[in-house]
């Protein structure tokens, strides 16, 4: 009998917890719900974004964020440098950020609050809006809000096009990397093949804002192109994958970009992991030798 009662106890205490789980639950969703409004934010958001509606017309989108390899976020950081483009906004956000602080020598730095900004370039009469941050907003709710608040802000511009650059995983490394990507209409798909571009076959998804961006802007009526680099890195900084996008964006654009500082830095990227892959494999070699006594 005394087991029996136990038993009961014991199964009452563990409905309690899972109870306990689910009103927990629940009520951050209540929470996180009351907090968006008609689509808008209502938390410590603050977005600024400098641009003369009556002097920028038809801008060009071109946006990246941090993601594998960090291939779409050095690219637009690239681009950004050879345009000469000049910051003309920012969203501070510091809810949006990494649940951490940082420290230097036992020192806590300041938290960042500015984690994403707009920068402006008019090159050959087109005008040129870029879209960078430091992190990708780290629930899905957020990348979804994020996305949808950055569209609605620039959809007042009507932007010509959004370009979003992204990286897709490749699991054999070499230096001749593709660029592949997809498109909002299949006429624009067809015009990125003359480029260079491998259409993505098949089915497939696109993770996170550098997705986003295209999907809420095709809703607003902006065409839009994801283009992905092809990176062996899924983690740490790649050279190559940057070097081909921006290479891509330079014939598609028809702007010149000198590409020699990422040369440089993809060349000795490609010297420094054939190194360590031909040592792995001497290594793999070695240790896969059978002795027979």
């Amino acid at each position: 009998m005394y087991w029996v009662v136990s038993l009961i106890l014991v199964i009452r205490r563990r409905i309690g917890v899972c109870l306990y789980i689910l009103v927990f639950l629940k009520l951050n969703i209540i929470l996180l719900y009351s907090y968006i409004v008609d689509g808008e934010c209502e938390l410590d958001i603050e977005f600024e974004l400098k641009l003369d509606k009556d002097k920028v017309s038809e801008p060009i989108i071109i946006a990246g964020l941090p993601g594998m390899g960090l291939t779409g976020k050095q690219a637009v950081d690239y681009l950004i440098e050879e345009f000469k483009a000049r910051k003309v906004g920012f969203i501070k956000a510091p809810f949006l950020s990494s649940p951490v602080i940082t420290t230097n020598d036992g020192i806590v730095n300041d938290m960042m609050e500015e984690l994403f900004t707009f920068y402006y370039s008019k090159l050959n009469g087109q005008d040129y809006v870029f879209f960078t941050g430091i992190t990708q907003p780290p629930s899905p709710e957020w990348q979804h809000n994020l996305s949808k608040l950055v569209v609605n802000k620039l959809s007042d511009y009507e932007p010509r096009i959004i370009y979003t650059l992204a990286a897709t995983p490749i699991y054999t490394y070499k230096w001749d990397v593709a660029v592949y990507g997809v498109a909002t209409k299949p006429e624009i798909l067809e015009d990125l093949k003359f480029y260079g571009v491998i259409p993505m076959a098949g089915e497939g998804v696109i993770s996170g804002v550098n997705g986003l961006l295209i999907g809420y802007g095709k809703m607003n009526g902006i065409n839009g192109v994801v283009l992905m680099g092809e990176t062996y890195l899924t983690t740490g900084r790649d050279y190559i994958a940057p070097l081909a996008l921006v290479r891509i964006m330079s014939r598609i654009l028809d702007v010149e970009v000198d590409t020699s500082r990422l040369e440089k830095l993809a060349l000795a990227f490609h010297e420094e992991i054939s190194k360590a892959l031909s040592k792995k494999k001497k290594q793999d070699d070695e240790g896969s030798l059978g002795y027979i006594s």
